[in-house]
């Protein structure tokens, strides 16, 4: 799954291309699908983790996004309402994830993929990059919405029946905790992917959502 700084990202595009919703629902929205409570080491709590069956509306194997879209009724949610903008978030998240697994199945068959594919290394390796263009990307803007909104969140209500009281606040506080005091090396160069193709992945994957949102032809008569 995309990391959490990545669906920021893209929704910052989004409301860059003046996409109608209320800013920090739709931030929260962006990483609701996440929102698994998390202990100090950073481990999902098995008694609170909810199954991504759950979660990511997961059909199968795969992520189905238009069950959400269909079971909250999308089409008739006001997007700039607080709950609206949640809702439009959450099915933001679901299909970024679905892109995500497109571009990780595409990069695993990279020859530097192949080399370390199927050892006990390869999620944390290709997973370090990752999360290392997270923090330089947080590091080299100091505007971005993590910064100027995300971090300042005081609470946060639950819009989804699936998540008990104070979850997603919780959840907040832990990606928070994550990018503020995590320790990472400032000298590093990515192999498994690379900068240019992040910021290409999240440029193109806004351009889809834009299309998919449709706030402006569903209003039509």
């Amino acid at each position: 799954m995309a990391t959490w700084v990545t669906h920021f990202r893209i929704a910052e595009e989004l409301m860059k291309a003046g996409v109608p919703v209320s800013k920090v629902d739709f931030l929260v929205g962006n990483i609701g699908p996440d929102c698994g409570i998390v202990d100090e080491e950073g481990n999902l709590s098995p008694f609170q983790r909810i199954p991504k069956s759950v979660t990511h509306f997961k059909d199968g194997p795969g992520i189905k996004p238009e069950l959400f879209r269909e079971k909250y009724a999308l089409k008739d949610v006001e997007p700039a309402s607080s709950a609206g903008s949640y809702y439009w978030g959450y099915y933001c998240h679901l299909i970024t994830d679905v892109e995500w697994i497109k571009l990780t199945r595409v990069k695993q068959e990279e020859p530097v993929h192949q080399s370390v594919k199927g050892t006990p290394e390869y999620n944390q390796l290709v997973k370090r990059d990752w999360y290392w263009l997270d923090f330089k990307y947080l590091k080299l803007h100091g505007n971005h919405v993590f910064w100027t909104d995300v971090q300042h969140i005081q609470r946060y209500p639950e819009y989804l029946p699936f998540f008990p009281e104070g979850q997603t606040f919780k959840q907040i506080q832990n990606i928070i905790h994550f990018y503020c005091n995590t320790e990472v090396p400032i000298e590093y160069e990515p192999v498994y992917m690379k900068e240019a193709e992040l910021d290409e992945f999240v440029l193109e994957t806004a351009d889809k959502l834009r299309d998919m949102m449709e706030f402006d032809k569903r209003r039509e008569p």
